[in-house]
C-alpha cells in the first residue's frame, strides 16, 4: 500500500519521522526523539524546517535537518497538477550517477485528495538560491553539467518508450500555447505572422522521438540550490 499523504504538519509525529528514516537507512539504530520547526508558504505549498533530535545511542546518517514540502495540487477551474514531482525523486532520476537531487526520504501523492509531500534534506546551511548569488562561468558550466545527467538519462526514442512517455496531442500543444500567449505580447509583436503556424510545427516535430528527453520544465533561479562557498554541486 503507498503511503499516506501527509495534508497537515500536524501528522508528522517522531514516530512517523522515525519509520521513514528507518526505512531509508538513514536510521540504522534508535529513534527520533523530537523536532523543532520553522515554517513557511510557497505558491501552492506549505513548507517547514525540522531540526531534529534522536534519542540517545540512535546509529546512523542521522540526518539533523529535514525540509518538508506539503503541496496542494488544487488549480481552481478542474485544473490540477499532477504526480510529476513525486515521480522525480522517486522514479525519473532515481540511482541515476550524478543526478542533481536532494535527497528524499518519503513521498506521496493522492488525485482524490489533490494533494501531495515530500520530505528532504534541508540544505538551507550550506546552499542557497541561485538568484542570491551573481551567475559566474563556473556555475554556468556545474548547472549544464548536472541538466545533462538528467536529460542523458532518458535520451531517444528507445528510452523515452521505456519511461512509457506519452507523446503529446495537437489538442495540448494548442492549451500550451493558448496558456503562454498572453506572457508572450512582447515577443509575439515582432512574430505574430508565424503564431498560427507554430502550434503545427511543434505537432510535426513530436512525430520524431529522436532528439527528446523529458526535462525539469521550470529551472529559474529559485528552484536551484548553489554552494554558500565554494564549487560544490548544484541541486
Amino acid at each position: 500500500m503507498p503511503d499516506p499523504v501527509i495534508t497537515r504538519l500536524q501528522q508528522v509525529t517522531p514516530e512517523w519521522l522515525t519509520e521513514v528514516l528507518t526505512r531509508n537507512g538513514a536510521l540504522a539504530q534508535g529513534a527520533v526523539a523530537a523536532f523543532d520547526v520553522d515554517t513557511g508558504r510557497g505558491n501552492w505549498s506549505t513548507t517547514a524546517s525540522l531540526r531534529v533530535r534522536y534519542v540517545e545511542g540512535a546509529q546512523g546518517a542521522r540526518p539533523r535537518r529535514l525540509f518538508l514540502k506539503l503541496v496542494n495540487t488544487d488549480l481552481g477551474d478542474g485544473e490540477s497538477f499532477d504526480d510529476s514531482e513525486i515521480n522525480y525523486y522517486t522514479r525519473d532520476y532515481g540511482g541515476v550517477a550524478g543526478a542533481p537531487l536532494v535527497r528524499c526520504y518519503a513521498a506521496a501523492f493522492s488525485g482524490a485528495l489533490k494533494r501531495y509531500h515530500l520530505l528532504l534534506d534541508d540544505l538551507s546551511e550550506t546552499h542557497v538560491e541561485a538568484a542570491a548569488k551573481a551567475p559566474t562561468l563556473e556555475y554556468g558550466l556545474a548547472l549544464a553539467e548536472g541538466l545533462a545527467v538528467m536529460h542523458a538519462h532518458w535520451w531517444g526514442a528507445a528510452r523515452l518508450a521505456q519511461a512509457g512517455a506519452a507523446w503529446h496531442s495537437a489538442q495540448h500543444i494548442q492549451r500550451f500555447v493558448e496558456i503562454t500567449e498572453p506572457g508572450a505580447g512582447h515577443i509575439l509583436q515582432h512574430v505574430s505572422d508565424q503564431l498560427e503556424s507554430h502550434p503545427a510545427a511543434l505537432l510535426a516535430r513530436a512525430r520524431d522521438a529522436e532528439g527528446f528527453s523529458p526535462i525539469h520544465g521550470d529551472t529559474g533561479v529559485t528552484n536551484i540550490l548553489v554552494p554558500r562557498a565554494g564549487a560544490g554541486r548544484f541541486t
